[in-house]
């Protein structure tokens, strides 16, 4: 009898040949991906050629730049593959080598410092083309270009200027950059007073909440069904008595970094409520969104003064919405208070929404250990929605909050284009420019009448 009569034996030996051409490919993906890694990790300096450089350019009195590149690839890790997010960052490293050749190296392990002889008009064009052909270069992975990048440069002929001190104020350019939410941004002499701004604010920031110097202004939502307002996001600016009025990309950094978020989202969330009880009527048969960090949302006592807050000015519990930003990772132990604390609020009726969904530290995890009922899903995605790809994953993300049982807000809306693309994907509700810009209350009220 042939050894082939016998079925398991045949089934045997064909899981057999699977795996081992399974490990084959595997093996050679690492490998591919390793080989990648090492020919572009070759082409990268150390810190230490950076300054001698940077040093030598100086005694030459040859005028020199020093760049510092941010780079978060948290959604990227997110989103896709281990083996694609690292073959669509080493991409990134290439385009910034095209452009900054061998003078370039590995900091903070995945930022990067660079030095050339360029000049500030040079540095803005290269950045801005460094953007732009990663934005061409990733959908060739069929992937959203999901980096995340900031770029602080400070130029100088100056024999005085250390490398240190051209790193410092980089870095200082970087950091005002991300909190402007622009690409980048450069360090002088004139401007250099602005990361002096941000210090003097974080020192302030406990003064402007104990003198009342915040009001609040509310931007629209919209029911994609029947394009009519059902409620508004509540927005804190600063009517700051030396700089005029503030929007939170100014203020709300020096909260985070002087540990102030607790503090002031029950200061806002107050005002808030107090703003809708002196016309109940009116304002509660809309619904009013309004930003909690995820710091005060782990408070234990959080859940206790939300209800207190709320009973104190006799508003409905269906009328609020909290939502959850995306400041901060959780522990096991923060995570399981925070949803103690979302499941004995929303028992009341008050709805949550997961903020910025596709950034920072929001995950699909979130849609499930949260509870939430409205996916917000950020505007970096919607306005990628446009194109093929960016279309894809918009649509696969409302699929999947649709597939739970959430609704998918979109914000971010600035143009037509974007409407019929989030619409024609599925999206609930919509928010952004296209329809309406944060108002004060009184036009608010004036959008309620009619």
């Amino acid at each position: 009898m042939q050894i082939f009569e016998y079925p398991y034996v045949i089934i045997t030996i064909l899981i057999m040949v699977f795996l081992v051409m399974g490990l084959i490919g595997l093996y050679f993906t690492i490998k591919s991906v390793r080989t990648a890694k090492g020919i572009v990790a070759k082409n990268f300096c150390g810190i230490g050629r950076i300054e001698s450089d940077f040093e030598r350019a100086g005694n030459d009195r040859r005028n020199r730049s020093v760049v510092y590149i941010y780079i978060s690839l948290d959604n990227m890790k997110r989103l896709y593959p281990q083996s694609k997010a690292i073959r669509m960052y080493e991409q990134v490293k290439k385009i910034l080598l095209m452009h900054f050749g061998g003078e370039i190296c590995v900091y903070d392990e995945e930022n990067f410092v660079a030095i050339s002889n360029f000049d500030s008009e040079e540095i803005a064009r290269h950045i801005e083309e460094i953007f732009k052909e990663i934005n061409d270069a990733l959908p060739k992975y069929d992937a959203l270009n999901v980096v995340r990048m900031n770029f602080g440069y400070h130029s100088t002929s100056s024999t005085d200027v250390s490398f240190k001190t051209a790193l410092s104020r980089a870095k200082q350019a970087c950091s005002i950059a991300e909190d402007k939410g622009d690409l980048y941004f450069e360090w002088d002499n004139a401007n250099g007073k602005e990361f002096e701004r941000k210090i003097k604010m974080e020192n302030n920031i406990q003064n402007e909440i104990d003198n009342n110097r915040f009001f609040l202004e509310y931007q629209p939502i919209i029911d994609a069904k029947t394009n009519k307002i059902m409620g508004a996001e509540v927005l804190s600016r600063l009517n700051s008595p030396t700089e005029g009025i503030l929007t939170p990309g100014i203020f709300l950094s020096a909260v985070n970094n002087v540990g102030l978020n607790q503090k002031f989202d029950y200061y806002i969330f107050e005002k808030n409520c107090k703003w809708i009880s002196s016309e109940k009527e009116t304002r509660m048969k809309y619904v009013y969104t309004i930003n909690f960090s995820r710091y005060t949302l782990c408070d234990p006592n959080l859940a206790e003064n939300i209800i207190k807050i709320i009973e104190k000015y006799d508003v409905d519990f269906s009328c609020i919405a909290v939502e959850i930003l995306e400041d901060k990772s959780l522990d096991n132990e923060e995570k399981s208070i925070m949803i103690e604390n979302l499941t004995r609020l929303k028992n009341k009726g008050i709805l949550f929404l997961l903020d910025d969904f596709g950034k920072g530290y929001t995950n699909f995890g979130d849609l499930v250990d949260f509870d939430i009922g409205i996916v917000k899903i950020d505007k970096s995605i919607t306005q990628n929605a446009t194109g093929q790809v960016g279309f894809s994953v918009l649509k696969n993300i409302i699929r999947t909050a649709h597939d739970l049982g959430f609704k998918a807000l979109c914000e971010g809306i600035e143009t037509e284009e974007h409407k019929k693309a989030v619409v024609e994907a599925g999206c609930d509700i919509l928010q952004g420019y296209h329809f309406y810009r944060p108002m004060p209350v009184t036009q608010l009220e004036t959008l309620f009448e009619k």
